[in-house]
């Protein structure tokens, strides 16, 4: 009796087995090519070419791709301390800036904490000195309202002024 219900067992246990390699094997493979929003070129070629060359170009079209589609400033904050940091490029300060405190601003995580805060804060302070207007109009602005740094409407003025020598 006990070798029947071991061969039913051994049976079921082969149907199955041969039921989920026929599943496996029966799925076509999707080939899924992701490109930017502005359909230029792949995002893994702007990815590749911001990361090996430092490619302002490629970092545009990412920040295009990335930036017009909600909660994907995570992703280019990656790209972004990458391009300030390794290859120095004003603009990618400001962005870092802004990827950094957008996640506690519009997504509502809440209030930002005191070292994202001055992380934030240094990499646009590091913007500003590289003359990006962004980055100064920027720090502008939170000197007047006193937001993130003390207020402070005489530098502010002084960053608002300084705005147009950017340029």
């Amino acid at each position: 009796m006990k070798r029947i219900y071991y061969k039913i067992i051994a049976i079921l246990v082969f149907i199955v087995g041969l039921f989920v390699f026929y599943q496996i094997n029966s799925r076509k493979q999707v080939s899924v090519k992701s490109v930017s929003m502005n359909n230029t070129r792949p995002i893994k070629e702007l990815k590749k070419l911001v990361l090996s060359k430092g490619d302002t170009i490629a970092y545009k079209e990412l920040r295009i791709a990335y930036l017009n589609v909600d909660y994907y400033e995570e992703e280019f904050l990656l790209y972004s301390i990458i391009m300030a940091d390794k290859y120095n490029y004003p603009k990618a300060y400001y962005y870092v800036y802004k990827c950094l405190t957008s996640v506690f601003e519009w997504h509502h995580y809440g209030k930002i904490d005191e070292k994202t805060k001055i992380l934030a804060l240094k990499y646009l302070k590091e913007g500003v000195e590289l003359n990006d207007s962004e980055s100064t109009n920027q720090l502008s602005k939170l000197y007047f309202e006193g937001k993130y740094v003390k207020k402070d409407s005489i530098l502010g003025k002084k960053l608002e002024n300084k705005v147009d020598s950017c340029w």
